[in-house]
């Protein structure tokens, strides 16, 4: 585990306390979990917006589907 320095405005950083005070109850180490789950968070977002914009990359080159052609109904069903 390492430690990192971080400088907050105040407001940023009463919303952080609020936060963590809310749901860890000020306990040891809350600032730190709430920290870390935001960033998990927020990775988990890019990979899917990553994941997201690859498929539509995917359908923009289209797929090739076959080569058969049929103009009316009829020719499908064998009706005429």
């Amino acid at each position: 585990m390492g430690n990192i320095t971080v400088s907050l405005e105040k407001e940023t950083e009463q919303k952080l306390r609020s936060i963590a005070g809310k749901k860890y109850r000020n306990k040891k180490g809350s600032l730190a979990r709430v920290i870390a789950e935001s960033l998990d968070l927020l990775s988990k977002q890019s990979a899917g917006q990553r994941a997201m914009e690859r498929q539509f990359r995917w359908m923009d080159r289209g797929f090739e589907m076959g080569k058969i052609m049929v103009y009316k109904r009829e020719d499908i069903y064998d009706r005429g």
